[in-house]
């Protein structure tokens, strides 16, 4: 029988980083939210060496399709492990609290689309991430949805991003939305991170 490859291979430099919690939110389906996930996982639990909790908080299942197509350190029927980072599978809005106490450096929470479900937790983390979608049939939705954030406290300094955008996706969706969106590059292996896409989360995140 053909194994299943190995997600994580590469071991980075050893940092230290204060505790955070990142919330992801996609603007629509298919955006992006869990890849752009992926690698915020790898470059704070593999490039920073922090441990680094990932959490589904949606009903989604894109968890259990990754967890069946890798080879992990630890597996059970909730969560799943390598180095230092574990994904947790659909999570519900009451384990929350229990994952929050346990000692990761940093959580990563993808809340999928559904930001009036999860508001309390989203505005609860300390980094929030709204993910656009370059497709120019979706840039409505991206516009219909960010007029409805437009009276929450403190959407100004939310991060605004779309994974594996060019130049003009980019002008056009933050000139219509007001917003300054950054692109995400593209890694064919989201355990193996570029150096551009390293560059852009020091930056970013430190």
């Amino acid at each position: 029988m053909k194994r299943k490859p190995m997600l994580f291979k590469k071991i980075g430099n050893n940092y230290s980083c204060e505790k955070r919690t990142v919330a992801l939110l996609g603007i629509n389906r298919g955006a992006g939210v869990t890849y752009t996930g992926m690698l915020l996982s790898n470059y704070f639990g593999t490039e920073r060496r922090i441990k680094t909790a990932f959490l589904e908080c949606n009903d989604h299942r894109d968890f259990e399709r990754l967890q069946a197509s890798y080879e992990w350190n630890k597996e059970d029927g909730y969560s799943f492990s390598f180095d230092r980072v574990t994904y947790y599978k659909n999570v519900a809005p009451n384990d929350i609290s229990g994952i929050l106490s346990e000692d990761y450096g940093c959580y990563i929470l993808d809340f999928g689309t559904d930001f009036n479900f999860w508001k309390e937790e989203f505005m609860r983390c300390g980094t929030k991430i709204i993910i656009g979608d370059r497709a120019v049939w979706n840039r409505y939705k991206a516009v219909e949805f960010l007029k409805l954030l437009e009276d929450i406290r403190g959407n100004g300094n939310w991060i605004y991003m779309i994974p594996c955008a060019g130049k003009r996706d980019l002008i056009r969706l933050s000139k219509e939305t007001g917003k300054k969106f950054i692109k995400i590059p593209y890694e064919q292996d989201s355990a193996l991170l570029s150096e551009e896409t390293v560059k852009l989360f020091l930056r970013l995140f430190g």
